[in-house]
Order: structure tokens, then sequence, then C-alpha cells
């Protein structure tokens, strides 16, 4: 691996350049060589990809005047991209974006516009990690969420180990009910996703809240524990 220095010419980069990775960790920038993409074809990728086929199929169905309304949202509610520029999407990719979401959740595609803006974010979240006859759960609040709010929640397990920078070790691990409330038992979900959790494991979570009536999404709080058995 190398590190890199972007210069006047290029200020940042990130991605994949034929079988060269550029990336960002806590160090910095570096380079890596890129693994050939596999295709596991586990549950998980289709999902995903179930989601991304449901909306899109669902633009496919909207009226000329419907795909007007979301180009002009898009232009309004310009995103954040993974470098932390500024980049306003094309009508289509802010439905799918949505919507897929949604779709993710079970929720049929919403053909209108959001009407309100995003959700504010989670004020505190903390991670109990009792395997014995404590419990493993999420707690957070506000408790519990709006009406039509869920928490969605990310996770990963890292071991016994000192390692930090999780951002690409998160995974889906589970999504509350609307109007999520505290405290969430997660472990079924965590191990079911991460495989069985042992004492002194130290895991993650990374959270934020969904509005279950169009898709858009907070920002996210990161909790973390060590496993433990009573």
């Amino acid at each position: 691996m190398a590190l890199i220095r972007p210069g006047a010419v290029v200020g940042q980069i990130s991605g994949r350049v034929g079988g060269v990775v550029f990336a960002r960790n806590r160090g910095g920038a570096y380079v890596r060589n890129g693994p050939a993409p596999v295709q596991p074809r586990t549950i998980y990728q289709t999902q995903v990809r179930n989601a991304l086929s449901t909306a899109s199929s669902a633009w496919d169905g909207l009226t000329e005047d419907q795909r007007k309304a979301w180009s002009e949202w898009a232009k309004l509610n310009p995103i954040k991209n993974r470098i932390g520029e500024t980049v306003t999407l094309q009508g289509n990719a802010a439905f799918v974006e949505l919507n897929s979401r949604l779709a993710r959740l079970g929720i049929a595609p919403v053909a209108a516009t959001p009407a309100v803006g995003a959700p504010a974010g989670l004020l505190t979240l903390s991670l109990n990690a009792d395997i014995g006859a404590g419990a493993f759960e999420a707690v957070f609040t506000p408790n519990p969420l709006g009406a039509n709010q869920r928490i969605v929640i990310e996770g990963c397990n890292t071991r016994a180990t000192a390692v930090e920078f999780i951002e690409n070790r998160l995974v889906l691990v589970t999504a509350g009910a609307a109007a999520s409330t505290s405290p969430m038992d997660i472990q079924a979900a965590f191990e079911a996703r991460l495989g069985t959790l042992a004492v002194g494991d130290h895991v993650w979570i990374r959270a934020y809240i969904i509005d279950d009536r169009n898709g858009q999404v907070s920002g996210m709080v990161t909790a973390d524990n060590y496993v433990t058995h009573t």
C-alpha cells in the first residue's frame, strides 16, 4: 500500500481505476491494488439488487409531470459524495436513492417528492453488549422516535482488536418499526448478520433515522462496546 498526497491538479480521488483503488483512512489518502470483483450471490447482495430494481421499475411508471418534479427536487436538495463534495443528482437518481431505501424496509415506492425535510439525527446512542443474563441492545434518544421515523442500525465486529477505522466494515444489521422505541434488542439480528458473539469482542454500531414516508435519512451516530457475559 502506498500513501499519496494529492496536488494542485487532483485535489481528492476516491474509487477504482482499472486495477488500482484510491481510498482514504485516518492516516490520509492511499493507493492499493484492487482485487478482482466477485459475485458472492448472498441473500444480502440480492436484497440490495432487488431494492434497486424495484425503485428503478417504479421510476418507469411515473408520469412526465412527476419526473419533472423529481428533477426540480433534486436540484434543490444536493447531497454529499464520499469525499465530501456537494453534488446534484439527476431526478431519476434521487428517486431511486430514496425509494430503494424504502424497498429494503418492505415499503412500496413513493411517487411524490418529499413534502418535508430530512429527519433530525439521534440525540444519543449507546450499546449494551452483555450476551449473558444482561442485554445486547441499542439505547437511543429521542425515545420514542416520531410517528413516521424508524431507526436503522449498521454494525461490525472487529473482534478483540484495536481496530477503530470501521467505515469499510459496517453492514446493515436491522431496522426498527415506525416510531421506534428504546432500548432495542439487536443480538439476534447482529449475530445472524455477523456471526456468533464472544466475550471480549469489540463491536460497533452506527445508527440513523429514516422517514418511512419518503426515504430521507438523518445524520449518523456511532457507538461501540466490548462484549461481556454475566
